[in-house]
């Protein structure tokens, strides 16, 4: 386990830090998607959350052509799972993670409720009743994969006391996915970044969540990441 600030973390992923374990990201697309999703967890996730972020055909290459054993009725492969028969998965079609309408609706997903479903009064009709659970799986170009998921079938990639199944899912996922950044908020607020690197998996725990990185941009503009 490693602990960093949000900052420090935000340096060594964008401006080449030093850090053996962290890639360094030089794809702008992938930049923004990373640095858009930590905004996402850090300061507009209302409760808990996981995100993964890789390569399309990184995720189909782990959850795609999951056949079912005629013997044993169990997938072969692991799969996904909509929780919430396709609901988020349609809502955010072809929007980015950029986009206000995807921030607002991020919110809303992890607002925490007595039941962890959508209210029955909801303006949507569609989301009406339906749970919110599930992670969230983004392209690096800023586009969902799936929403509202559950990976299915991935084995055991490591221990980590004291945390629920979203941290374990998302042990599962970083070891699964190659080239992936998963992230994760618990329901009290503690953020982190998992990561492979080679065979071993690395954890890191964010503070100062509210306090970003902050680089210029070509026209000497400070940017806040």
């Amino acid at each position: 386990m490693h602990g960093w600030s949000r900052e420090e973390m935000e340096a060594a992923l964008f401006c080449g830090t030093s850090h053996e374990h962290l890639p360094q990201i030089e794809c702008p697309r992938t930049q923004e998607t990373i640095s858009v999703a930590i905004a996402l967890i850090c300061e507009h996730a209302l409760g808990g959350a996981m995100v993964c972020i890789a390569d399309v055909e990184a995720f189909k290459q782990v959850f795609e052509c999951s056949p079912i054993d005629a013997l044993d009725g169990q997938h072969a492969r692991p799969t996904t799972r909509s929780s919430d028969e396709g609901y988020m998965t349609d809502r955010l079609h072809n929007i980015h993670i950029g986009d206000g309408r995807f921030v607002n609706a991020f919110r809303e997903f992890t607002t925490h409720s007595s039941n962890d479903r959508w209210p029955e009064d909801h303006p949507d009709s569609a989301a009406r009743g339906r749970p919110k659970d599930g992670a969230f799986l983004l392209s690096k170009s800023g586009y969902r994969v799936k929403c509202a998921t559950k990976l299915l079938g991935l084995g055991p990639a490591g221990k980590w006391a004291n945390v629920g199944t979203r941290h374990e899912a998302a042990l599962s996922c970083a070891w699964a996915v190659q080239g992936s950044f998963v992230f994760t908020r618990s329901d009290s607020g503690s953020v982190h970044l998992i990561l492979r690197h080679g065979h071993k998996l690395h954890v890191y725990a964010l503070y100062d969540l509210d306090k970003p990185f902050k680089r210029l941009l070509p026209s000497g503009r400070l940017q806040s990441l």
